[in-house]
């Protein structure tokens, strides 16, 4: 072996950025994971987290194959989502109020829209459009008026554009992030924004309890951002970072956001002392831990 040469294990690089990225410990998944539903065997998938130092990404490694997620969501149960969720306490009145504001038009894609809900709670005086991989949701949302495009962004046609384009609640499922961006920038119309609701790994709760926390702690999300994240995105794809907000998933009452944080602290700590290492925490649904941001599309004033 030459003087000064390591045959250490190669770097692992970030899927976004492609600079090395360091290691974060292993995952912590439940005894019976399930995606939408589905029961599904992880095998060796999923088995550690990865951190990039570049542009703050959080991922495991190795993902979960799409096909299987994709399946998973194909053959999921109708009554696996909410099929009338409360508008109000999903925040369906701040992300209509977004795309008010900012939309030079009246043409919408909702990524991932489920069956249809938050398409629903916008109105009628839209072109109301969505992708959605399970079969019973697409339905449930063709019943609803939307008109239904296919499952992923792969399945539009070129030269289809839309004024707004949303994923809430999809960013996290994604294995290639640049790509999905860059077929968004495809798809938006001049002046188009991008709507979208995802976690942030840089929430308090998160660090507190590390790779167990409960959003981590779903096998279907492989993909971890934090606003320098976005910010980096944005650039990548010549995109003007426009609105951000720190926010929870949904709205709670008092006594769940009380009970919720009193759970998580205690198995921050009970981590922290070496304990409940491979146990997943409680949910902490309350908690200030997503990200609510809108990107102007690329060649926008």
């Amino acid at each position: 072996m030459k003087r000064g040469f390591s045959s250490g294990p190669l770097p692992v690089p970030c899927p976004l950025c492609a600079e090395p990225t360091q290691p974060r410990g292993e995952t912590v998944h439940g005894p019976d994971p399930r995606v939408a539903g589905v029961p599904i065997e992880l095998g060796s998938h999923a088995a550690a987290m990865r951190a990039c130092p570049s542009c703050g990404l959080l991922f495991k490694r190795p993902f979960v194959p799409d096909e299987t997620l994709l399946a998973c969501y194909a053959a999921s149960p109708g009554d696996n989502w909410e099929h009338d969720p409360d508008p109000i306490k999903r925040r369906f009145d701040q992300i209509a109020a977004l795309i008010e504001k900012h939309a030079p038009g009246r043409r919408v894609l909702d990524i991932g829209c489920s069956n249809g809900a938050l398409l629903k709670h916008l109105g009628s005086n839209w072109e109301r459009s969505g992708l959605e991989p399970s079969a019973e949701a697409a339905r449930v949302a063709t019943e609803r008026g939307i008109s239904m495009l296919g499952a992923t962004l792969g399945d539009l046609p070129a030269d289809v554009r839309f004024d707004a384009i949303l994923a809430i609640d999809v960013l996290e499922h994604l294995t290639d992030p640049d790509a999905f961006f860059r077929g968004v920038c495809t798809h938006l119309a001049p002046g188009g924004v991008f709507v979208a609701l995802t976690g942030d790994h840089d929430a308090w709760g998160w660090r507190l309890q590390g790779n167990a926390y409960w959003y981590a702690a779903l096998p279907e999300h492989q993909v971890f951002y934090c606003r320098r994240t976005i910010e980096h995105l944005a650039r990548r794809n010549a995109m003007q970072l426009i609105a951000y907000r720190r926010t929870s998933h949904a709205r709670h009452k008092p006594t769940r956001v009380v009970r919720d944080a009193l759970r998580g602290l205690i198995h921050g700590l009970m981590r922290r002392m070496g304990l409940a290492r491979r146990t997943p925490a409680p949910g902490w649904l309350p908690a200030r831990d997503h990200m609510l941001f809108v990107l102007r599309g690329p060649g926008s004033a």
